[in-house]
């Protein structure tokens, strides 16, 4: 009794199950702001500058806190599974706040990025919060019925997930891990990274395999919400929250990404280079925009590896290791996951050898 009394406990009861998605919703709305203030302190006070960007940083961390905090349940109530999905939803943060951006500047809207962000999440925690209020009121009663349903769409969902983990293999080996080395190799310079890219979209923009190439893109965002929506209901350890939030991260990105290539820069005419992807000359923390990108594209390359790592944990399981030493794989693979990321970020910031 003494030790469940000095448990750490992140919510008293489960009342608070139902709007525990205020705390990450907060910190959506301050997304914009913490950006805002990075950019303003960071040729002046660079402490406030790196504690605003790690700020930035902590919004999709406090997501993920809560979705993690919220799957430990084995069978959510619908008020707690609303909860739940809407935290994964504020892990997306960068990447929705980018394709917003990229929208609003297609449309020819300036400056009005923070104000129609906050109005977007605004809506949408309204409408959260009359689904909450409206349901029914003993949130203590299991929804056993939609467990036992995710339970089954789950299981049928069986050959979609094996498609799926195809379907990545062929992008990673045919573009994503010949596009992060390509980025790895701007340590080299400018230059080099240049020569390479140009080698490689001899591959990856020929004729054939760059429709084929998109049109898996579309199957692995289609598919991979049709496996996360049954997931969600289910109890989740940290791996699989991980997977869970890469996905829905890697969902907004992905569709993010394609818009600003073949919708902002192609349209335009412009060269989608090293250049373009760190806002040239200015660079990333030079434009009061470009800012958002930073994030953006760390938290991204973070989200692609450690997907695979928890696919790769579970590819594992499915072969007959044991869980414990899966997951020491997979905990291996996201240590790689993360010197990656930083590898690619301080590129993109203008580290050299």
């Amino acid at each position: 009794m003494a030790l469940a009394l000095h448990r750490p406990v992140l919510f008293s009861s489960s009342s608070d199950l139902a709007w525990s998605w205020l705390p990450p919703f907060a910190a959506v709305l301050a997304y914009p702001h913490l950006l805002a203030a990075f950019y303003q302190r960071f040729n002046g006070s660079p402490v406030l500058a790196v504690l605003a960007m790690a700020s930035a940083f902590a919004v999709t961390a406090l997501g993920f806190a809560f979705a993690w905090r919220l799957g430990h349940a084995p069978h959510p109530t619908a008020r707690s599974l609303t909860s739940r999905r809407f935290a994964y939803l504020t892990v997306a943060a960068p990447p929705l706040f980018t394709f917003m951006g990229v929208l609003l500047y297609l449309m020819k809207i300036e400056g009005a990025d923070a104000a129609v962000w906050t109005g977007l999440w605004t809506a949408a925690a309204a409408w959260v919060a009359m689904l909450q209020l409206t349901r029914r009121s003993d949130v203590d009663a299991v929804d056993e019925a939609g467990a036992a349903a995710g339970m089954q769409a789950t299981r049928g969902l069986a050959a979609l997930r094996v498609t799926h983990g195809i379907s990545a293999a062929a992008l990673i080996v045919v573009f994503l891990a010949p596009h992060l080395f390509n980025h790895l190799v701007a340590w080299l310079g400018d230059q080099a990274h240049q020569s390479l890219m140009l080698q490689l979209r001899k591959l990856y923009r020929h004729a054939w395999v760059e429709p084929a190439m998109l049109l898996a893109m579309a199957f692995q965002l289609l598919s991979g919400l049709a496996l996360w929506l049954p997931k969600t209901r289910r109890k989740a350890n940290l791996f699989d929250v991980l997977q869970l939030a890469s996905g829905i991260y890697l969902t907004f990105f992905i569709a993010s990404h394609v818009n600003s290539v073949f919708v902002l820069a192609r349209h335009f005419g412009v060269d989608t280079n090293w250049a373009w992807a760190v806002s040239a000359p200015a660079g990333l923390t030079g434009d009061a925009w470009s800012v958002r990108l930073i994030p953006h594209y760390a938290i991204a390359v973070f989200m692609l590896l450690g997907h695979l790592a928890c696919g790769l944990r579970v590819v594992l399981l499915g072969h007959g290791v044991s869980d414990a030493r899966a997951g020491r794989w997979a905990s291996i693979a996201l240590a790689g996951a993360t010197i990656v990321a930083i590898a690619i970020s301080a590129a993109m910031l203008g580290a050299r050898l």
